[in-house]
């Protein structure tokens, strides 16, 4: 969004240093609150189901709109965790103000919020505790109406990716940040209960992995997601269905 937070953006998730930006963006850029349109959604998922190479109407809904969900996280998480744990300033990503771009595969790209709300000096009282109910949860409902998924299966995919990123910023770093630490669950206490960023991940073997799978490998070439992938060789998947 700034040099400052691109910047700041680790060599290793350079991938996404891009993934916010200030302006109106291209012609595949939709308003996120376009999407509450049943016709707007499925026009993005068949572009993303298309650029997978799958032939349209052949996969399980679930699977596909958990896995679009997850390039979808991406992008948004690591310019706002880097802006929230090595800046201490929250980015303006209201779901209902901000805007997507999809690539030419119709991946989900990068996220573009209106100028004036970039101008606007950053609230430091807001943290990651604003995207989720701000941006997060709007986005998790919005999923499972499209689709009828397990709101905890899109709460675990948001999970991984912004815990994956704020190991990447560095565990101290990310630590010094209370209000991050707790709602990614690296402190516990009550707040963490309540928080569903918190609770989509478990310790396991020394490591974290996700409560409920991701659905991923039902989607033909696509593999599981290895070691965090609760579900034993074998097993069943948890989660799958609606809660």
């Amino acid at each position: 969004m700034t040099p400052e937070i691109a910047a700041a953006v680790p060599a290793s998730l350079g991938t996404y240093r891009e993934g916010v930006a200030a302006g109106p963006g291209g012609p595949r850029a939709t308003p996120l609150a376009a999407l509450h349109d049943p016709a707007v959604f499925d026009a993005a998922l068949a572009a993303f189901e298309a650029g997978l190479g799958v032939a349209p109407g052949t996969t399980d809904r679930r699977a596909l709109v958990s896995y679009w969900s997850q390039f979808y996280l991406a992008p948004l998480a690591t310019p706002a965790m880097t802006a929230l744990v090595r800046l201490g300033q929250p980015l303006p990503l209201a779901f209902e103000t901000t805007s997507l771009e999809l690539d030419e595969a119709g991946r989900p790209a990068r996220f573009l919020v209106q100028p004036e709300a970039a101008r606007c000096p950053p609230c430091r009282s807001a943290g990651l505790g604003a995207l989720v109910d701000d941006h997060l949860r709007p986005f998790v409902e919005l999923c499972r109406a499209r689709c009828g998924i397990a709101p905890r299966v899109i709460w675990g995919n948001a999970a991984v990716i912004l815990d994956y990123v704020a190991r990447e910023l560095g565990e101290p770093e990310t630590l010094a940040c209370p209000e991050v630490a707790t709602c990614l669950g690296w402190c516990g206490g009550p707040p963490c209960a309540r928080n569903p960023l918190a609770q989509a991940l478990c310790a396991a073997g020394g490591s974290r992995r996700r409560r409920v799978c991701c659905l991923r490998q039902r989607l033909p070439g696509v593999p599981s997601c290895g070691a965090l992938c609760p579900v034993k060789e074998g097993g069943s998947c948890c989660g799958a269905a609606a809660s």
